[in-house]
């Protein structure tokens, strides 16, 4: 009768972690959802180092001694819109 009984009690023990690594909290379903979450995250941080270097190579074209007059004057007309006397502004209003 003891066989019966361990050998239930070994069924049981089995099951319990053959649930827990498949569907429990750290199981193979949530890996996979981890990795799929890791490839967003790998993704955005290429994107981010991306612009990061942009910014990295803005600031080496804008330290002093460096300056890069052509960087200076589009910064200049694009962010506070300056314009030469001699040019003509037409605005649309249609925007």
């Amino acid at each position: 009768m003891t066989s019966k009984w361990a050998a239930g009690a070994m069924s049981l023990t089995v099951a319990y972690f053959a649930y827990h690594a498949l569907a429990g909290e750290q199981g193979l379903g949530q890996w996979t959802d981890m990795q799929a979450k890791l490839t967003a995250k790998k993704a955005e941080l290429a994107t981010l180092q991306a612009g990061n270097a942009a910014l990295q190579k803005d600031i080496a074209r804008l330290t002093p001694g460096q300056i890069d007059p052509d960087l200076v004057e589009y910064l200049a007309r694009s962010e506070l819109n300056f314009v030469y006397p001699d040019e003509l502004v037409i605005v649309d209003s249609s925007q």
